[in-house]
Parts: structure tokens; C-alpha cells; sequence
């Protein structure tokens, strides 16, 4: 009996303790004090796998948030694994689980898992955005020849991270200063709480261990990171304060302001959004100190945490403003840095190589963030980076050794991408164009440039990485067949691109030559004329020795071109100026001796439909015959011809009322009554087979309806 009381009481203690295991794990899992917690919950979660108590599942999973949070990723990864064979990953749990594997360069089973994750979770959008980036992901290693990493003498086995620059030397945040007699140690990981520390830059440009900041950067809990304003009379400070959340005490962070003021830092004053249910840290200024920009996991945020942002106005700071999706994620968005229109942060939402990636983007054109590739970026956390104006140099934190923070320098060399641009214009044998201006526009920035051709119509150029260009040119008399654009968006290695730059000419040349019909001699002093009805424009010109006149006119038109000469008749042609590559359209006309009975068709003669009625147009034409019956003293016959169409009768009186309309006309050109006679035709002279009941087209109907001159007498 006495050893059955015993063994009850032993199994009652056993129950009792492990109760007792239980609701303490629980509360420190709550508390996030991760340090304390994980080894419970990883006893608690082996009972559970190996069946030998009541199975609760929720120890897995808490087992391998623990340890993912504590970067004891092969730990975490083991507890998934299970959760997922039990079918019991939730969707946050599959974000973590991907992450772990990423962290640890188990990029092959984080594919596989993000495409399952994606189909279960179709809306959720850091699964589809790495699907839809996965082909991407070589990318990220294509400049790391350019990019030289070197880890700073800042050291020290417990973590180093978020520099800023400060007085020609470094302020970063530390765990390795043992305040444990002041504050005890962070529960989280069970590391010391974050200090401050200063570093100069020596004479050799390295950077050792500095020594401890106090006034205002001191205190009894977590002091920094750390941002100053350009001048270095203002500063932002992260701090831990306490707080409510859901009824329960919590810590959260807050941002604090101080100044320079009789060389002192005065009091620290919060920031005026600082909130007991959310966090608010990682504060970083504009170049002008004007803006305030941080991050916060207030409500109406898009994920755990996002980048803000709060202007200064009349020495109050705005309400934040959400820099929103272009930037933000459903994930963590944390240490922004600006400097300039550029901005530069770390996120775990946007694609990148594992755990925090750091990422840069042009704040002023709102344009997607550029992952900054490896080796900036690694499987592990990398983030908090700073750098001068123009991205090239600077310092940033990574735990990729160890899992420990610690903070690196790097250097980035300039792709050289060259551009070679080619000018020409546009023939039948492309022209080059020597010395001629060229603009480059950078897209990115605004800013235009002029820059010219060499002797050979070639520009050389270089441009700059991840921005958008556009190249035109002008020129008189031309037209650019259209403007190229140019992008280094995506250029990773030395390059050379190419571009085309074509002038259309506007204008060709006419060469006209007028010749003796019957001797095929060039005829010398001939009258040459070319016009474009449309516009009223007429120029005349008189042949040279070899019967030529040369005249430039627009391209892309249809033109007249009529040749005259005392003893000939005038002859004419249309010709048009579009689909020409060449530099000049060469013409001949040929002029007929006149001689009594000789009969021309006369061009360009229109009547209003079914009437006698001239129209403007047909004036020019007539205008010419004029001349050319003065000039000659001619007698002629001018008569009209209609086609088959309609009665004889009806015909007859339509050619002959149309012929008297062109002889009415010539007789006020100063044409004599004895000079000339109207007659009308009808359908009786028709010059095809078009007759009455036979089926004929529209242009073949045309070519009898016309209007003719014969010479009477000479």
C-alpha cells in the first residue's frame, strides 16, 4: 500500500510539473523571450513527434518559431518538416518555413514549397511574388565581380550592426558591452542589450572597435540604432519603451529626437507618434532634415512591418504617411536609409537571396526596388546599409557569419556600358552624318545632354546602370524616323549597346529635262513649271544649255510638271514624291514641233458632276494653253468628249456646253474669238471599246472622257 501511495504520488508530481513546464513556456513564448523558451518547447515538441504524450502540435510549432527566431535554422526546418507530414502548416508557418531553407541555401527545396504554397494560398502575395521571380534569380549573382566585400575591424562575438556615419568615423549598435549589473540581458536571445558605440576612420581607412556613446544615447534598455542629420546637430534615436498590447505588457520601440545645443545633446523628446500598441523605430532623415522616414508596424500597414514616413512642418512632424506597395510588403521592411532621391532598406518580402536582403530604389520616380545582389546580399540577414550620394561606397550589417551580426564595407565598381550611336540619312544607300549633334535624355533623372558625331557619323557614349535613356537628334529639312531608347535597367557585366538613330529627308531634288520630241535634242530657254494643284503652288524656271532645270520640293507629295517652248507644244506629266529613297527624281518631257492637224490631250481639266460648270482646279491647265496660243499665235479647236454613258443626244449637248466653258475661260485670258472654236464630241469619238451595252470600269470610262486641243492653223 505504501509503495502504490508512492508511485501515485510521483506520477500526480509528474503531471503537475510538466502542467507547470507547459503554462511557463507558453508565457515566455508570449513575452518573446525566445532564449528561455526554445529548449522547453523543443522537449515539449520531441514528446509530441515521438508519441509519448498527448499530442499537441501547437509545441511543434512554437518549437520552430523559437528557433527560427533565435537563426537556429536547421532546428526550425525539422519542426516544419513535421508540421507539414501532419498536414498542419499554417500559411504564416510556410512564409517561415521558406525563409529557413532560403536562410540556409536550401534554395531547391524553398522552390518546391513556394509553388505548393502558392497554389494553397493563391492571394497571398510574397508566394506568388517569389514564384513569379524565381526565374530571376541568377540575376542576383551577375555583378558580384563588381562588388568587393571586406568585413571591418569592428568586432566581437556577440553582434555588431546599423552603422551611421558620424564625425569622419562610424556610430554603430552593439551587443558586446556587458550592462548586465545595470538592465540584466535581453530575453529575446538572452544577449546583452544594444549600446552605442563610436569609431574613427584611421589614417589607412579601416575602422576598429570604438568606444562606448553616453549622455543621451545611454540607458537601461535597448539604445539604437542611431541616425544624424547632414550637419550632425540633430539625431534620431530607437529606444525600447513600454507598452500595452491586447491588455498585456509589452515593449515596444519608440523614436526620440535630440540637438546640439551649447555642444551639449539636450533632453530626448519622443516623437509625437510613438504609440504603446506598436512599434516605431529605425528613424533616418532626409538630406535637408526635413523629412523623417522609419518603420512601424501600426495598424493599416501592409505587413509585419513597414517603411513611413513624416514631413516637418512648422516645427511639428506630420501624420505618417504609408510609402506604400511600391516599397512595402505583406513581410518586414526595416532600416531605411536616404540619402539624396535614393533610398536603400532591408526587406524579407521582396525577392532576394534569403532572410533580409538589402534592396535600393529612386524615391523621386517611384521606381521598383533593385535587390542589390550578392555578395551585398546573402542566404543570411543583410541589412542596415549606408553609403555616399552616389551608391558606390558604404557600410553594412549581415549575419552571415555564425548567424552573428557583424559590419562590412563595400565598394562597388561602375559596369562600363558604352554606347554606340550611329546618325545617318535615310537613301537608298544610308548616308552618314558627320559632327552632328546628338541628345542623350536620362530618363531616370531628367537631365539632357548634347553630344556630337565623329567623322564617321558614330557617337561613343557611356552610361550609368539601372537607368533609362532616350537619344534623338534634328536636323533641317529632315525628320528623325524615330527616337531610340537605351536601358541599363538589368545590365549586369561590361557591355556595349547600339543604336540607330535615321534622318528622313523632307525634301527631294527634281531634275527636269525638256527635249525636241522628234530630235531628242535638249531644248535650250524652254519654260519649266512645277506645281501641286492642292496648294496653289506654281514655280516657273527657264532650261539651261542641256535643256535642265533642277528645283527641291517636299517629299511625300504629288506633283505637275509642265515643259513649253515657242514652236512646241506644251507637254506635261504628274509625278509623286513618296516611297523615294534616293536625292533626286529625274524627269523628262518631250515637246512635239507644232504643226497644223496636231492634237494633244489637254490634262487636269474637271467639270462638276453632270455639268458644264469648270472647277477651280482645271484654271491652272488653261492658264497655261493661254500662253500657249498667244505665244505661238495659234488658231485651234478646243472640244470636250463624254463617254458611252447616257443618251447620245444628252451627251452631245453636255461636251459641247463644257467645251464653250473652257473657251469662254481663254478668252479672258486675252485669247482671240478667231483663235478658237468649242466643240463638243459627245460619245462620238471614243478612244476604246467602251460603247453602249458594253461592260467597261470606272478608268476606262475615264480615258474617254477628256478634253482635247487641235491646232487649226499655225
Amino acid at each position: 500500500m505504501k509503495q502504490l501511495t508512492i508511485l501515485c504520488f510521483l506520477v500526480i508530481n509528474g503531471v503537475l510539473f510538466g502542467q507547470l513546464k507547459q503554462k511557463m513556456a507558453d508565457e515566455l513564448f508570449i513575452r518573446m523571450e525566445y532564449y528561455e523558451c526554445v529548449e522547453m518547447f523543443n522537449e515539449l515538441a520531441h514528446k509530441t513527434m515521438k508519441g509519448k504524450g498527448v499530442e499537441n502540435l501547437e509545441n511543434v510549432r512554437r518549437a520552430a518559431i523559437a528557433n527560427f527566431k533565435l537563426f537556429k535554422m536547421e532546428e526550425a526546418i525539422s519542426y516544419f518538416e513535421f508540421l507539414d507530414k501532419q498536414s498542419n502548416l499554417s500559411e504564416q508557418d510556410r512564409e517561415s518555413y521558406i525563409q529557413s531553407l532560403r536562410f540556409i541555401g536550401k534554395y531547391k527545396e524553398a522552390e518546391q514549397l513556394i509553388g505548393i504554397s502558392q497554389s494553397l494560398y493563391p492571394k497571398n502575395t510574397y508566394f506568388s511574388q517569389l514564384k513569379q521571380e524565381l526565374k530571376n534569380f541568377n540575376a542576383l549573382f551577375a555583378d558580384s565581380a563588381y562588388t568587393t566585400i571586406k568585413k571591418t575591424g569592428i568586432s566581437s562575438v556577440y553582434g555588431d550592426f546599423s552603422p551611421t556615419f558620424y564625425q569622419n568615423g562610424l556610430v554603430y549598435a552593439t551587443k558586446s558591452l556587458n550592462t548586465e549589473t545595470i538592465n540584466g540581458r535581453y530575453k529575446w536571445d538572452n544577449s546583452f542589450y544594444v549600446s552605442l558605440l563610436q569609431s574613427e576612420l584611421q589614417p589607412d581607412s579601416t575602422i576598429g572597435n570604438g568606444k562606448l556613446l553616453r549622455h543621451q544615447f545611454l540607458d537601461k534598455a535597448h539604445d539604437g540604432p542611431v541616425a544624424f542629420t547632414r550637419d550632425e546637430q540633430k539625431m534620431v534615436i530607437t529606444k525600447n519603451k513600454f507598452g500595452k498590447k491586447k491588455g498585456k505588457d509589452v515593449i515596444v520601440l519608440a523614436l526620440y529626437f535630440s540637438e546640439i545645443k551649447e555642444g551639449k545633446w539636450t533632453e530626448l523628446v519622443p516623437f509625437e507618434y510613438n504609440n504603446d500598441a506598436y512599434n516605431v523605430g529605425h528613424g533616418c532623415f532626409s538630406d535637408d532634415g526635413k523629412t523623417l522616414y522609419f518603420i512601424s508596424d501600426m495598424d493599416g500597414g501592409m505587413g509585419q512591418t513597414d517603411i513611413y514616413r513624416s514631413l516637418l512642418v512648422d516645427g511639428k512632424w506630420s501624420k505618417p504617411e504609408n510609402l506604400g506597395a511600391t516599397y512595402n510588403t505583406n513581410l518586414q521592411e526595416l532600416f531605411p536609409y536616404v540619402i539624396g532621391d535614393h533610398l536603400y532598406f532591408a526587406s524579407t518580402g521582396h525577392f532576394g537571396l534569403g532572410g533580409l536582403d538589402v534592396f535600393e530604389a529612386n524615391l523621386e520616380k517611384n521606381e521598383r526596388p533593385r535587390n542589390m545582389g550578392f555578395p551585398i546580399n546573402t542566404s543570411a540577414d543583410d541589412f542596415a546599409l549606408i553609403c555616399d550620394a552616389e551608391g558606390m561606397n558604404g557600410y553594412f550589417s549581415s549575419n552571415r557569419e555564425k548567424t552573428i551580426d557583424g559590419i562590412y564595407a563595400f565598394e562597388r565598381e561602375n559596369i562600363q556600358i558604352e554606347v554606340i550611336v550611329n546618325v545617318f540619312e535615310k537613301y537608298d544607300v544610308n548616308e552618314i552624318v558627320p559632327h552632328h549633334p546628338v541628345y542623350l535624355q536620362n530618363i531616370t533623372t531628367g537631365v539632357e545632354e548634347e553630344f556630337f558625331t565623329n567623322n564617321e557619323g558614330i557617337l561613343h557614349l557611356s552610361i550609368r546602370q539601372h537607368e533609362d535613356y532616350l537619344l534623338s537628334t534634328a536636323k533641317e529639312e529632315f525628320l528623325l524616323l524615330k527616337e531610340e531608347t537605351i536601358s541599363s535597367v538589368g545590365v549586369a557585366k561590361d557591355s556595349i549597346l547600339r543604336a540607330d538613330l535615321f534622318l528622313l529627308p523632307t525634301k527631294i531634288t527634281i531634275a527636269l529635262r525638256i527635249i525636241a520630241k522628234d530630235t531628242k535634242l535638249p531644248l535650250n530657254e524652254a519654260t519649266a513649271a512645277i506645281s501641286h494643284a492642292a496648294i496653289g503652288w506654281d514655280t516657273t524656271l527657264i532650261t539651261n544649255e542641256y535643256g535642265l532645270v533642277t528645283l527641291t520640293v517636299d517629299r511625300n507629295k504629288n506633283f505637275w510638271a509642265h515643259g513649253s517652248k515657242k514652236g512646241y507644244i506644251d507637254a506635261e506629266r504628274g509625278f509623286s514624291t513618296s516611297n523615294e529613297d534616293g536625292k533626286i527624281i529625274e524627269l523628262e518631257l518631250e515637246l512635239t514641233p507644232i504643226k497644223k492637224g496636231e492634237k494633244f490631250k489637254l490634262e487636269n481639266i474637271f467639270y462638276d458632276l453632270n455639268k458644264s460648270t469648270l472647277r477651280p482646279e482645271s484654271m491652272s491647265s488653261l492658264d497655261k494653253l493661254a500662253d500657249f496660243i498667244i505665244k505661238n499665235d495659234l488658231k485651234i479647236e478646243l472640244s470636250a468628249h463624254t463617254d458611252s454613258r447616257g443618251s447620245a443626244a444628252y451627251n452631245q449637248k453636255l461636251s459641247q456646253a463644257r467645251a464653250q466653258s473652257c473657251v469662254d475661260y481663254l478668252l479672258t485670258k486675252g485669247v482671240k474669238t478667231n483663235q478658237i472654236n468649242a466643240k463638243g464630241y459627245g460619245e462620238s469619238q471614243l478612244v476604246n471599246h467602251c460603247k453602249d451595252g458594253v461592260k467597261c470600269t470606272e478608268e476606262e470610262h475615264q480615258e474617254n472622257r477628256r478634253t482635247e486641243v487641235k491646232i487649226l492653223d499655225y
